[in-house]
Parts: C-alpha cells; sequence; structure tokens
C-alpha cells in the first residue's frame, strides 16, 4: 500500500480565462482515466481525447509525480485556483509545473508525507520551478503547521515505555535533530515534559 502524500497547490492567473479553462480540464474529467498520465496529459493540453492507451506510453508511471491523485477543486475567486489532494508517495510537482508552463500560471505546491519523513515547498512561474524549499516532516511541522501540536507529538513519541525501545540515545538524537530547526525553549519544553514523566 502506498504511503499518502498530501498536495496544497496554489495557481494564480494573470486572467480569469487561463483558469477557467483549467478548471474545467480538471473537473469531472479523471474518472474517464484509468491511469494519471493520460489524465495529466489532457488537462495539460497534450491531447483533446480520452483515449489514452498504458501499454502505449513508454514514460515512467510516476512522469507527472505519482501514479494516482485522489483531489479536489477549490474555486476562490476569478484569478485562482486550488488543488488539494493525496498522491502515492511523492508530490504532483512536474504536474503543478506543467500547469504554470501552459496556462501561463503563477503558483506553488505544499507538500507533506509524514510516513517517509518529507516535506517542501516549490514555487513555480510560467518559465518552471523559481524556488524550493525541502524539510523533513517534523521540521515542516514544526516552522509551517502547529507548534504546540509538534511538541505533544514529540513528548508521545519519546515517552514510549523504556522496555519499548526509546532510549538515552534517542533523545539524544532528537534533540541534536530538531537543533536545527526548533527553539532552544521548544525543545526545552519537551525534555522538561520528559523529566516529569519519570
Amino acid at each position: 500500500m502506498a504511503n499518502y502524500c498530501y498536495n496544497e497547490i496554489f495557481l494564480i492567473g494573470k486572467d480569469e480565462e487561463s483558469i477557467k479553462e483549467l478548471k474545467d480540464r480538471l473537473t469531472g474529467t479523471y474518472d474517464k482515466f484509468n491511469y494519471l498520465n493520460g489524465w495529466c496529459d489532457y488537462v495539460l493540453k497534450v491531447r483533446d481525447d480520452f483515449d489514452y492507451n498504458f501499454d502505449e506510453d513508454k514514460r515512467d508511471h510516476y512522469f507527472y509525480g505519482s501514479r494516482w491523485f485522489d483531489f479536489e477543486v477549490e474555486d476562490n475567486d476569478d484569478n485562482t485556483l486550488q488543488i488539494n489532494g493525496d498522491s502515492a508517495w511523492s508530490p504532483m510537482e512536474k504536474f503543478t509545473e506543467e500547469l504554470c508552463k501552459v496556462y501561463n500560471l503563477s503558483g506553488n505546491l505544499e507538500y507533506s508525507e509524514q510516513g517517509c519523513d518529507f516535506a517542501g515547498i516549490t514555487n513555480f512561474d510560467s518559465f518552471g520551478e523559481t524556488s524550493r524549499q525541502e524539510f523533513t516532516y517534523s521540521e515542516y511541522e514544526y516552522k509551517y503547521l502547529d507548534k504546540d501540536y509538534w511538541i505533544e507529538n514529540q513528548i508521545e513519541w519519546l515517552k514510549v515505555p523504556k522496555d519499548s525501545g526509546v532510549s538515552k540515545e534517542d533523545i539524544d538524537e532528537f534533540v541534536k535533530e530538531a537543533s536545527k530547526y526548533a527553539s532552544e525553549e521548544d525543545i526545552n519544553k519537551i525534555l522538561n515534559s520528559l523529566n516529569q514523566l519519570k
């Protein structure tokens, strides 16, 4: 079973026509294809039909970033569009980059995959990638999601009974890694909480 990589794709168009055309190609078309490459080709105007033949496609099955994409489209206003959803194992980076090129958009992809411990934010314009930030999932959770939740998660992970395998070395490794991005104050909250549990 695949690990689910969460994707938030936010797109901005110079005019509402490009966003409308993209929304029309995104909406109600995914189920017409058995494979992601064929659907992405359709959305990206590589093809205008639904006659995709998997056996004739020599590209990697992850060409656009994944083997499948379970998503929802949010229509924010006339010039913006948001696509949120899960993909298998990896983010929809190639697809997002091509959307920006084909529809003359700027946008960003924010993605996270807790099980494989990675996350990132990639920005694009109509020429391609403009910037990239990559993180461990823990660093992303701390910086972009919820610090209090991150603190609680670390305490829960580190406080498991000693006979289950969490050692002093594990705590030392946590401190070493977390010190690269978290404040000393937040790390100390975790360590103090663990000391109170002893």
